[in-house]
């Protein structure tokens, strides 16, 4: 309770100080915390999947909770803040075909996520795991509310594997899904 007050006593400040509304200055506030955080390694836990060959880097207090078949078969671990939702991450392996590409592989991923009413799709190179990748961005609008996925998707000999970096408030999240994403190792 006291750290929270805290919290915003410095929102209030800033807010006061640089003319900014208290959301911009949460929003501001809230930017330095997270990228504060992602820069200590004490702050990270690693936990490894040695039956789907990954491990993966999260932050400190966040929760494994078991992956949910209904969403797909392939869901391998899904991971949250139980302190703040509004950010996510899900980890998918599926076997796929000898020489399909990344972006075979996405091609494939999008009509699930189309009908799951995800819409406003981009597609980009990028990597994972030091392997090429594809990026494909995608939101889901509902109610007032947008839900955007970052899910970067590499091929590794016969297995599709998929980070899926989930959040409502995307532009504060950048810093945390690139760690997430520099933390995700192939270990077999």
């Amino acid at each position: 309770m006291t750290a929270n007050k805290n919290f915003k006593r410095r929102v209030r400040e800033r807010a006061r100080r640089t003319g900014e509304s208290y959301t911009a200055a949460l929003s501001h506030l809230r930017r330095l915390h997270s990228e504060e955080k992602l820069m200590r390694p004490d702050e990270w836990q690693r936990i490894e999947k040695t039956d789907f060959g990954y491990a993966v880097l999260i932050p400190q207090g966040w929760a494994e909770r078991p992956p949910d078949l209904k969403n797909s078969p392939w869901e391998t671990a899904r991971f949250i803040d139980p302190s703040d939702r509004r950010h996510s991450m899900t980890v998918f392996r599926s076997p796929t075909r000898a020489n399909r590409t990344a972006q075979e592989a996405a091609e494939r991923v999008r009509p699930a996520l189309e009908s799951s009413g995800f819409t406003d799709f981009e597609l980009s190179g990028s990597t994972l795991a030091e392997r090429p990748a594809v990026l494909m961005k995608c939101a889901r609008h509902d109610a007032g509310r947008v839900w955007t996925i970052h899910e970067y998707i590499a091929v590794v000999d016969m297995a599709v594997f998929c980070l899926v970096c989930g959040s409502i408030v995307v532009d504060e999240d950048a810093p945390l899904f690139e760690a997430l994403v520099d933390g995700f190792e192939l270990t077999g």
